[in-house]
């Protein structure tokens, strides 16, 4: 019997043999819960899933860049007053650059060989230099819709038009856009209320002719189509000489103030 019971203990104990938790032998008195060792991790030495760098570098888990390498926030500051420094002074160069392209001549040329060119008046017949030259003097204003001098002149084109065309004065501005762009022209004169005549001159044609390369140009004609005085270019206060060349062409004179 005694044989028998240590044969028995002998062998291996089936129920926990095969056992694929721990495996452990029950009758060696060992817990399986002592068994089961504990793997340590090193959080340093894992990497970054998403760039596959160690986080001992300094890997910024946001974008995966070296925390080295980025740039401190006073740089940063530095960086943009530099841009900043940069950009005025771009600014400044462009607008001496502008200044100085400003153009006030008083000229002694023709229109020779352009009376005649027609001209395709926007809502309206097509004309020609020769036909409004008959009734008085021309004032040629090249401009443009995104052209923001030309608008702001404009402003005042349209006031020497009222005061002056009783007195033979025809304002005629020749349009520089193309031809895709007419409707915006429309919407721009009906928005402005601007009553003068308008020309369409998308390819350029007649502004190459009078050298107008700056806009807005503004050229003053005289019945005899001789070229009076050519203005290139718009700041405030550029209406005071308009008007004032305007006068002594038609022969204007303001009316002296009457004083109590």
């Amino acid at each position: 019997m005694q044989q028998e019971w240590n044969e028995r203990r002998d062998r291996t104990d089936r129920r926990y043999s095969n056992d694929r938790r721990d495996g452990i032998d029950r009758r060696l008195g060992e817990d399986r819960r002592k068994t089961n060792i504990p793997v340590e991790i090193d959080n340093r030495k894992s990497s970054d899933r998403r760039k596959g760098t160690t986080r001992r570098k300094g890997t910024d888990q946001r974008g995966g860049l070296d925390r080295r390498l980025l740039v401190p926030r006073n740089d940063k500051k530095i960086g943009k007053v530099i841009l900043g420094g940069i950009i005025m002074a771009a600014l400044a160069l462009s607008f001496l650059y502008y200044e100085k392209d400003i153009a006030t001549e008083a000229l002694s040329g023709t229109i020779a060989g352009m009376e005649t060119q027609q001209l395709n008046i926007l809502g309206g017949k097509n004309t020609n230099l020769k036909e409004l030259l008959s009734e008085g003097p021309v004032l040629l204003d090249f401009w443009a819709t995104w052209c923001g001098p030309c608008l702001k002149e404009m402003v005042h084109l349209q006031r020497f038009h009222e005061k002056y065309e009783g007195y033979g004065l025809t304002i005629l501005t020749v349009n520089q856009d193309s031809p895709k762009s007419i409707s915006k022209v429309r919407s721009v004169l009906k928005s402005k209320k601007f009553s003068f005549m308008v020309a369409l001159d998308p390819n350029g044609k007649i502004a190459k002719r009078l050298n107008a390369q700056l806009m807005p140009t503004t050229i003053l004609l005289d019945m005899d189509g001789v070229i009076r005085w050519m203005h290139q270019g718009y700041l405030p206060g550029d209406e005071i000489e308009i008007e004032s060349r305007i006068q002594a062409l038609i022969g204007y004179q303001e009316p002296t103030p009457i004083t109590s």
